[in-house]
């Protein structure tokens, strides 16, 4: 068991919660949850994110290890490494 278990700046990140945005389209209520950048509106199908200020993701050593690879793959924008076949 390890004694690191993550700073509480990475909870939102670790432990998502869902919030509602607002779709700058057709103005519908879109649910996107605290880990992700962007999401899709249901009632029209543009692609609608929310503002997200700088994370621990942006300046961390450890938040890879803090909020898992893909996650932190992901938050960066990068792609996750492929596995050899």
């Amino acid at each position: 068991m390890s004694i690191f278990s993550g700073c509480p700046g990475a909870v939102s990140i670790r432990e998502a919660e869902p919030e509602d945005i607002q779709c700058t389209k057709c103005g519908a209520e879109v649910e996107i949850w605290s880990d992700e950048l962007t999401a899709r509106c249901t009632s029209c199908g543009t692609s609608v994110s929310r503002e997200q200020g700088p994370t621990c993701i942006d300046w961390c050593s450890f938040a890879e290890e803090c909020v898992g690879t893909e996650k932190y793959q992901r938050l960066k924008g990068e792609e996750p490494a492929q596995e050899n076949e």
